[in-house]
């Protein structure tokens, strides 16, 4: 059993990093949507008003930009988890006739696997943190705009 927990953190790692990945590319495209057009918040003239098309586009990746953003804190929140499960299976297995070096090294590897893979996405986690805020929130200011418009038209 805590041989499937080791292999579980592997595979969960691997598929973490894929998505960590691919939410990197939804703020790189929410931030070439919000970008050239919240330069005026900051005193560059630039092109504010949204096309409904640009509008729909913006929602649809700030909102995939945030479900993928959660889908990596969760899985990251799991890999502890992952850790102690593999700990507690392996103490269970305990019993006068097991070999007790090998199954307390089996519970010191899981957790061990678990608590790295969580220390590394972790640190992954506020490379893209602050820059998703960010977009979101340009994000949100160019919706209340175009509300703002369509609201006056």
């Amino acid at each position: 059993m805590p041989e499937i927990i080791t292999v579980m953190i592997i595979l969960l790692f691997a598929f973490n990093i894929a998505v960590f990945y691919f939410n990197l590319k939804m703020i790189k495209k929410l931030e070439g949507i919000v970008r050239p057009k919240t330069d005026r918040r900051i005193g560059i003239e630039a092109k504010l008003k949204l096309s409904d098309e640009e509008s729909r586009e913006l929602l649809d990746c700030a909102g995939k930009a945030s479900g993928v953003y959660a889908l990596f804190t969760n899985i990251t929140a799991v890999f502890p988890l992952l850790g102690i499960l593999g700990t507690v299976a392996s103490l269970m297995r305990l019993s006068g006739t097991d070999d007790l070096s090998a199954n307390f090294s089996s519970a010191l590897i899981t957790t061990f696997a678990g608590l790295v893979a969580a220390i590394i996405f972790k640190i992954m986690d506020s490379f893209i943190t602050a820059r998703l805020d960010s977009a979101l929130d340009e994000a949100d200011y160019l919706i209340h705009e175009y509300d703002e418009e369509k609201r006056e038209q």
